[in-house]
């Protein structure tokens, strides 16, 4: 009978040493105070951040024993009276972070294969957003040197960079179906514009429930839904007859687009408040300029908000061409009729209101233009 007591208690002892051990945050940290404050946040299900637990930094480093995380989310640290945070996915292993207080963004995150995919994909994020400024200065500076063809060189490396940086998300979307980082991908290629939402609604079923039942993993969902009902609206594609509109001049007169027509017309959709806007403006005076006495005319729809910064954008740049604008920012009935759902935006139409081109600009731009027109440009 002892020897069966016995048995009993030791099944009973190995089925507590069964509990779930959670996780443990060690940490190093450079700039901290002794009895700086730090706090464990997660995220509930409605959006709100909840404080898991808390301890002190001394010597420059803290310690803690949590347990296992409740939802699948990032938690993210914060320190008492510093700006910033640092976050992280909670896994049920050791985690061990070293944390500058000058540079919470830089802080190295180690443990678990979740946060190893994490950290991999911002590196890599950060690597492509680097080149892509590079490459957009350079552009900007050929541009301006009215060099063409290093212009056109420069605009096709752009667009390789673009593609490698869809294809990477893609992958990593693709290829982690468990992981809350192919739900961050997949939602950035939707926002970024990189996927059609068709395709982003596609590579989303493919991922796994537990991930789709995630705070993240639900509001991806309703963005792709969201996305998917604007994309079946109505829009202006290529060979699409451009429709007529009317809108207020500076000056408050009526204008229409059939007003403003010539043997080529740019429908260029602006604002004075859109940097890319404003940047690639000297490009379009330019073959402007250079066009317009042998049939180009532009009409510029802006979403602007106010008069004043609007005409004084149109005066800034030297945009000698017809402008209308219901000052109704994105609500502007002209750019929902041509579904426009980002700026700048260009139609290119022929006399006869047909599409024959969007979306061009720098070199590419002129390069049609002169195309249309029975010129070279470069």
């Amino acid at each position: 009978m002892k020897r069966i007591a016995l048995l009993a208690l030791l099944v009973l002892v190995a089925a507590c040493t069964k509990e779930e051990k959670g996780y443990s945050i060690n940490a190093k940290t450079a700039g901290f105070e002794n009895g700086t404050k730090v706090f464990i946040n997660a995220i509930s299900h409605s959006g709100r951040p909840i404080i898991v637990d808390s301890t002190t930094i001394e010597q420059e480093k803290f310690k803690l024993n949590l347990p296992p995380a409740e939802s699948n989310d990032f938690n993210y640290l914060t320190f008492n009276n510093i700006q910033g945070n640092v976050l992280f996915l909670p896994e049920n292993n050791a985690i061990k972070m070293t944390i500058h207080k000058d540079s919470l963004r830089s802080s190295i995150i180690e443990g678990g294969n979740e946060n190893k995919l994490f950290f991999e994909y911002i590196q890599k994020i950060n690597e492509f957003g680097k080149e892509r400024v590079e490459l957009n200065n350079q552009y900007q500076i050929a541009s301006r040197l009215n060099e063409s063809d290093k212009a056109l060189a420069i605009a096709a490396k752009k667009e390789e960079l673009r593609d490698s940086e869809k294809n990477y998300r893609l992958k990593i979307a693709e290829n982690n179906t468990s992981s809350l980082v192919a739900v961050m991908a997949l939602g950035d290629l939707l926002n970024l514009k990189m996927l059609p939402p068709k395709e982003a609604q596609e590579t989303y079923t493919a991922l796994q429930d537990t991930v789709k039942q995630s705070r993240l993993g639900k509001n991806l969902n309703q963005v792709i839904a969201q996305t998917l009902a604007v994309s079946m609206q109505k829009r202006i594609d290529m060979g699409s007859t451009a429709e007529d509109f009317s809108g207020p001049t500076p000056e408050g007169k009526l204008l229409s687009l059939k007003e403003s027509m010539g043997k080529i017309t740019i429908i260029d959709f602006w604002a004075s408040w859109c940097k890319p806007c404003r940047m690639e403006n000297p490009n379009v005076v330019r073959v402007y300029n250079k066009y317009h006495d042998k049939g180009l005319n532009i009409i510029g729809v802006s979403l602007d908000k106010q008069q004043t910064a609007w005409t004084k954008a149109i005066a800034d740049d030297d945009l000698n061409w017809n402008h209308v604008s219901n000052l109704k920012f994105w609500q502007d009935p002209i750019a929902q009729a041509y579904g426009v759902r980002s700026i700048p935006a260009t139609f290119i139409i022929d006399e006869e209101g047909k599409v024959i081109a969007k979306n061009l600009r720098g070199p590419a731009l002129e390069k049609k233009i002169s195309e249309l027109l029975g010129e070279k440009s470069l």
